[in-house]
């Protein structure tokens, strides 16, 4: 019999890829600007803005984040306050919380998240 995947993984449209990002850990507390050309993992505290244009944000659970974001895909766990500008997907979890306006080609709200602002579907990649 084959093993089966695990549920929560294998609908998860976008995931870090660990040898490819780099991260904020949970007990860091960074304001400023940040851009750069890899994936970005934030587990800690951040205010600011983030430019990952053609890249990956990932802010897990337990993250603070007070930023306006434009990067290629957007996946939150955590609370976020700021607006997404994503050519790509915006996945918002379970566990998410967020205030602020999304912009996106694709956007996955999954049930249990908490959101208040307004979403605009964008032309874009998926």
């Amino acid at each position: 019999m084959a093993k089966s995947e695990d549920p929560a993984k294998a609908s998860d449209p976008i995931a870090p890829r660990a040898d490819a990002a780099s991260a904020l850990g949970a007990s860091i507390l960074l304001t400023g600007d940040i851009s750069g050309d890899e994936d970005l993992v934030l587990r800690g505290t951040f205010k600011g803005a983030i430019r990952l244009r053609n890249h990956s944000l990932f802010i897990e659970r337990g993250a603070n984040v007070e930023a306006d974001i434009e990067a290629a895909s957007v996946a939150v766990s955590g609370s976020l306050t700021g607006n997404i500008r994503a050519a790509g997907r915006v996945v918002l979890s379970s566990d998410a919380r967020m205030k602020g306006d999304i912009t996106a080609a694709k956007i996955h709200i999954r049930d249990g998240a908490q959101f208040r602002g307004s979403i605009k579907m964008a032309e874009g990649r998926a």
